[in-house]
């Protein structure tokens, strides 16, 4: 477990915690290991091509070998199973294109703003419950990014919207304090990434719109 946190680049002194944020990376590539087998399977190329080195990465990707030594996952991952993952990759096509780091940083530093804002502000428990758990939903999203790309921003930000809509009253109740505006600029700069790589003016910004219309709420 030490060594994929180390490769994921957790710092967390909790070890019940590290665990439980390894275990969710690792499901964050089980399950772009399954969007990878699917798109070979309707390129329509031989299995035995590729079956094989996805199966390695799979059993290497394992939970069940969190409490091992890094030598069981590292018998998995052999030159040829990188060979034909590089053969992957030439074949899926490009879905979108990459976020910069300086957009990922600019996200990470207005979550960084918005969780000190947490400190002094005055709002209700139930409001500060909510934006710690939003804090939670973009950081992951930042986190699984490199794994799964800008799907995990898409995704993140439906899920923060559609609780958002679900509290709008409460939102409502207290949408001058600072950190409801923080939690806004937040959400619409993930949007505004996501939007971007994944090419959404086919999508007619579907993100920015879908935020335009909580604003309207409020």
């Amino acid at each position: 477990m030490e060594a994929w946190a180390k490769i994921f680049g957790i710092v967390e002194s909790n070890p019940n915690k590290r665990a439980l944020l390894v275990a969710e990376r690792l499901a964050a590539m089980q399950r772009e290991l399954e969007h990878v087998q699917t798109q070979m399977r309707q390129a329509n190329f031989s299995e035995s091509l590729y079956t094989s080195a996805l199966t390695n990465i799979e059993q290497a990707l394992s939970s069940m070998l969190l409490s091992g030594n890094w030598s069981q996952v590292k018998q998995y991952l052999l030159r040829e199973t990188f060979v034909a993952l590089a053969f992957c990759t030439e074949i899926i096509p490009d879905e979108e294109s990459d976020i910069s780091q300086e957009a990922l940083a600019e996200i990470s530093n207005l979550v960084a703003d918005l969780r000190a804002s947490l400190l002094e502000a005055d709002i209700s428990p139930r409001l500060q419950e909510l934006i710690e758990h939003h804090i939670s939903l973009i950081e992951r999203a930042i986190a699984e990014y490199p794994i799964v790309g800008a799907k995990a921003l898409r995704e993140a930000a439906r899920a923060g919207l559609g609780e958002l809509i679900e509290v709008r009253e409460v939102l409502k109740e207290e949408k001058d304090a600072p950190s409801v505006g923080k939690l806004g600029t937040a959400w619409k700069r993930v949007n505004e990434a996501a939007d971007i790589a994944l090419k959404a003016e086919k999508l007619s910004q579907l993100g920015q719109k879908a935020w335009a219309f909580l604003e309207n709420l409020l």
